[in-house]
């Protein structure tokens, strides 16, 4: 993942109000996992109409991946195995406008019955524009693209 991009993933709201928008469960040693999240809450088949109108279809490099837009931009990742999502992440180039970009993945998460997980953040939130904007500004990425030299120098 670049620099300049953040990370959000979606996760089902049942398994949100289930655990009350805590997102310990999702975290291990090794990083964080939304599988147990859509072990029983599979979405819509519709997902793939609804993320195509938020990035173009892009070629995958694995059959358990489906994949939109491009890495060095936006894109987005959809874990699949055993024909069950496992998860759907979404990164943000926070170099590009992205007001258009975030109404429509705020819609598109509600379609889902959603809401936002920003594991850098740790936070689990309903899907909205305040939230995610509010995520995106408090941001590693955003730091980032704000003063790169500055960014570097406290690392």
């Amino acid at each position: 993942m670049a620099t300049w991009q953040f990370t959000i993933s979606l996760i089902p709201k049942p398994w949100a109000i289930e655990n009350q928008f805590n997102s310990s469960s999702l975290y291990d040693d090794e990083g964080y996992d939304t599988e147990i999240a859509w072990e029983t809450n599979q979405p819509n088949p519709e997902f793939i109409n609804l993320l195509s109108e938020l990035l173009p279809p892009s070629k995958s490099w694995s059959n358990d991946l489906l994949f939109w837009g491009n890495e060095k931009e936006h894109d987005i990742k959809v874990g699949i195995e055993n024909k069950l999502i496992e998860g759907i992440h979404i990164r943000l180039d926070l170099n590009k406008k992205l007001n258009t970009l975030i109404e429509k993945l705020i819609q598109i998460a509600k379609e889902l019955d959603c809401v936002l997980f920003f594991p850098e953040l740790e936070i689990v939130t309903e899907a909205n524009k305040f939230e995610l904007k509010k995520a995106l500004q408090n941001s590693r990425a955003a730091s980032f693209v704000k003063d790169p030299s500055r960014f570097l120098s406290e690392l």
